[in-house]
């Protein structure tokens, strides 16, 4: 479900932000600050392990890193593999799931990055636990693993929970894109995403694109984080728009 639903969602991904050129190149300065100020500066090998379209790896790039990107959706990898392709720059792009990281070399990453609430598509612990112990395997002794995360536990429960991101225009066309939210427990929800064009003669369609998140709280990610292996647990509330989590391979 989670494939589909983001190789469904890459083509219009960029619409659900106001400017998401501008959101990229903010992301990636403060990713950027923050790696430095942990001692991974210019140079380093950053596995962006969720990397969509490509909002972290593209804002990375310009900082001098070495960026390595997967993610489970084919659809998203093609799409960053365009976007790197028209600003003529280069990343080691590929298919491959964040629970496992198969592709991904034993030892061979500076800093592991999972952005913009990628760990909660895991529904269980297990699954989550399997995602850090990997991560920790594809980082060299002293690496870090980054994440940011909604804070869940902040969350009121609304049913539905109707979240419009605004009205887009594209070539002419409308854009309008709102996410809804329908909880079956406190801890898990369906998430649809509704999708719908209008062209400038007035044609509308809507696509209804369907995936379910885990309501992890961030208590909860820290302590599995642990369990996996990893020191130096931090929360960090300045950085970009979610709480961002960051870990250290001992």
């Amino acid at each position: 479900m989670i494939a589909s639903f983001y190789d469904e969602l890459a083509p219009f991904y960029h619409l659900l932000y106001g400017d998401w050129e501008a959101a990229s190149a903010q992301q990636g300065r403060a990713l950027a600050g923050l790696l430095a100020r942990h001692g991974v500066g210019p140079g380093a090998h950053v596995l962006d392990a969720a990397c969509g379209i490509g909002t972290q790896t593209l804002g990375l790039l310009p900082y001098g890193y070495h960026l390595s990107a997967s993610d489970i959706s084919a659809g998203a990898v093609g799409r960053l593999n365009e976007e790197l392709a028209y600003r003529g720059l280069k990343a080691q792009v590929r298919i491959d799931d964040l629970r496992t990281l198969a592709e991904a070399g034993d030892a061979s990453a500076d800093a592991v990055i999972a952005c913009d609430n990628s760990v909660p598509h895991l529904l269980t612990e297990d699954e989550l636990l399997q995602a850090f112990r990997s991560a920790h395997r594809c980082l060299k002794p002293g690496g870090m693993l980054l994440l940011s995360v909604r804070d869940y536990a902040a969350i009121e429960r609304q049913n539905p929970d109707v979240r419009p991101y605004g009205l887009r225009y594209e070539n002419g066309d409308r854009f309008l894109a709102t996410q809804v939210w329908e909880w079956d427990s406190d801890t898990h929800y369906d998430l649809r995403v509704y999708l719908t064009h209008e062209s400038p003669a007035g044609d509308c369609r809507t696509q209804v694109l369907k995936s379910r998140y885990h309501a992890v709280t961030i208590d909860q990610l820290l302590t599995l984080l642990h369990v996996a292996g990893f020191g130096d647990l931090r929360r960090h509330d300045d950085v970009l728009f979610q709480p961002v989590l960051t870990a250290r391979k001992r």
